[in-house]
């Protein structure tokens, strides 16, 4: 509820302010589609049915009738969704989209690299207050760490963008968060301060050059036109994401807590600690298979990249690329 002010804030002032209509071109008009209906809901219903089969695989067990049930339907139903979307007159992901691999790439690392963290931070509530012993706001100032280090990470990773090219960035960020997710599996009580302040300045720093490095590569790469379309499945990645990587989080401390304790899961210490460090050794396995796309996007620097943020804010740059600018080094002069 304390969430509920906060958003009939932003809704009154999303209808307060007043913007200038983006500037229409052929290519924006020519690009434009409406919504597959049909597609959307398939999606939809393949995100459900998964990750309500790993919810309940602590229930069943991973051979159990319900689990195998709802793993055939997943995969029955995300193979429905690529059929329709090959045969659709205007699909969800257009086709030039998705030949893109740098694009392809950066979404693929965006939701890794969001579940396995997003994953991690679930189970550390539980690691912080059950097991260290922590109340919720001394929990909240130990995450402090991420959230600054995540803002004055973002124009570090801008510059590294820069210089070094996606690759090699998304590389560092992807292995950062993976650190700083073990770092939360070692965590103890005598170590909780020190530890948990690397652990989470980690997480900052890393998700911060993996989301600058994916925006600028979905925006910079963006085939003509389509912009506006990355910009959305960027967004959605970032959703799925932490919605699989908690659903396999909890799965395992559930199903852990089962075997370790006769009471209910996640209710007693034992349980808890018991099963916190195999959750957080899970998502930091998810964060790592982020580097398999990150080996994927370009290895050498944009000529014409510019700062992700300014590319995003920029209207004259929806649906379409920016102009190729010449830049000069100093030691080339």
């Amino acid at each position: 509820m304390i969430n509920v002010p906060f958003a009939l804030a932003i809704a009154a002032a999303a209808l307060a302010v007043r913007a200038a209509a983006p500037e229409h071109r052929e290519s924006t008009r020519e690009h434009t589609q409406r919504l597959d209906v049909v597609g959307a809901a398939l999606v939809a219903g393949v995100l459900a049915i998964g990750v309500y089969t790993l919810v309940g695989v602590p229930a069943h067990g991973w051979t159990g009738g319900p689990t195998l049930a709802g793993l055939a339907c997943t995969v029955g139903g995300a193979a429905l969704l690529i059929a329709h979307e090959r045969r659709a007159a205007r699909p969800i992901v257009p086709p030039e989209v998705a030949r893109s691999i740098p694009v392809t790439a950066a979404m693929a690392i965006l939701l890794l690299t969001a579940g396995g963290m997003f994953g991690a931070l679930f189970v550390a509530t539980f690691l912080f207050q059950d097991v260290l012993g922590l109340d919720p706001l001394a929990t909240g100032l130990r995450v402090l760490p991420m959230t600054v280090l995540m803002i004055l990470g973002a124009p570090l990773a801008s510059a590294a963008l820069r210089r070094y090219g996606p690759r090699r960035t998304a590389v560092v960020g992807s292995v950062l968060v993976t650190l700083g997710i073990v770092a939360l599996s070692g965590l103890t009580s005598a170590t909780a301060w020190t530890g948990s302040s690397v652990a989470f300045a980690l997480l900052g720093v890393g998700f911060a050059v993996v989301m600058v490095t994916a925006t600028g590569t979905v925006v910079g790469d963006a085939p003509p036109g389509y912009a506006g379309v990355v910009g959305g499945l960027k967004q959605t990645a970032m959703n799925i994401g932490p919605t699989l990587g908690i659903a396999v989080a909890a799965g395992l401390m559930q199903a852990d807590a089962l075997e370790a304790a006769s009471s209910p899961p996640l209710r007693t210490l034992a349980a808890t600690a018991l099963t916190a460090q195999p959750a957080l050794l899970a998502s930091a396995a998810v964060a790592v298979l982020g580097l398999l796309p990150a080996l994927l996007l370009p290895a050498q620097p944009t000529p014409n990249a510019r700062h992700p943020e300014q590319t995003a804010a920029d209207p004259g740059t929806q649906g379409r690329l920016p102009r190729p600018r010449i830049q000069v080094h100093d030691r080339m002069l």
